[in-house]
């Protein structure tokens, strides 16, 4: 049972998350460079000294955005998918939409954090991301339908270092709008995908419904009970 968090530990939160919301807005724009923790404080109407008891850096403050990031995901309720290949899909298709909400400004000043200050939670296996990915490669095992030759957690590490690889070339490219790079990447993902299926799962993958790479964003929908 998770234990509850007390008043000061909510009133905590809350301020290291309004720090990051206000790095993540204004790297939208500005460069890392550009960003001044001084500016920081002022627009969060906190201290420097509030500011460095949550953050040791302005890239720290921008790397909190992937634990928020995965609370959200979290929150689609994407693991209440029963097809776990559709979810697997889904998954995926959420880590690689969510490059596309912000500007590219943004996705190269949080990809600099990470080169500049490592940040052992972005590789955490109990990430949600990591997690739930990890969980739908098993039970595709399971089923027949992705192969065995690695173990899922392996396999859950190359899909999503490929997925990051892409975004990581993007950052450096700038050279296509969201939507195209979005479409682009979602083909190359699944292309990659089926040097891991069967050929049960690879059949099962043409069946899936044109949108399962869509419509990420929106939270799964319970189905109401049948009479």
């Amino acid at each position: 049972m998770e234990k509850k968090k007390t008043l000061r530990q909510i009133q905590a939160e809350a301020s290291r998350t309004k720090l990051q919301h206000i790095v993540q807005e204004m790297s939208e724009s500005l460069t890392l460079d550009q960003i001044r923790i001084r500016d920081v404080c002022e627009k969060a109407g906190m201290s420097l000294g509030n500011f460095y008891q949550y953050f040791p850096s302005k890239e720290r403050a921008l790397l909190y955005s992937y634990k928020t990031k995965d609370d959200e995901w979290q929150s689609l309720g994407l693991e209440s998918i029963a097809d776990p290949l559709e979810r697997l899909i889904r998954i995926l298709g959420t880590h690689l939409y969510s490059m596309t909400e912000h500007s590219l400004c943004f996705d190269t000043q949080l990809y600099i954090s990470q080169l500049k200050e490592y940040d052992s939670y972005f590789f955490s296996p109990d990430r949600f991301l990591q997690r739930a990915t990890r969980c739908a490669i098993e039970q595709l095992q399971e089923a027949g339908l992705m192969k065995k030759s690695l173990e899922a957690d392996e396999i859950a590490r190359r899909i999503l270092n490929y997925s990051r690889g892409m975004v990581f070339s993007y950052c450096i490219g700038h050279t296509e709008s969201h939507a195209q790079w979005l479409k682009y990447a979602s083909q190359c993902l699944c292309e990659f995908l089926t040097l891991y299926l069967t050929p049960d799962g690879i059949r099962q993958m043409a069946r899936l419904p044109g949108g399962a790479w869509n419509g990420v964003r929106t939270p799964v929908k319970e189905e109401p009970p049948k009479p």
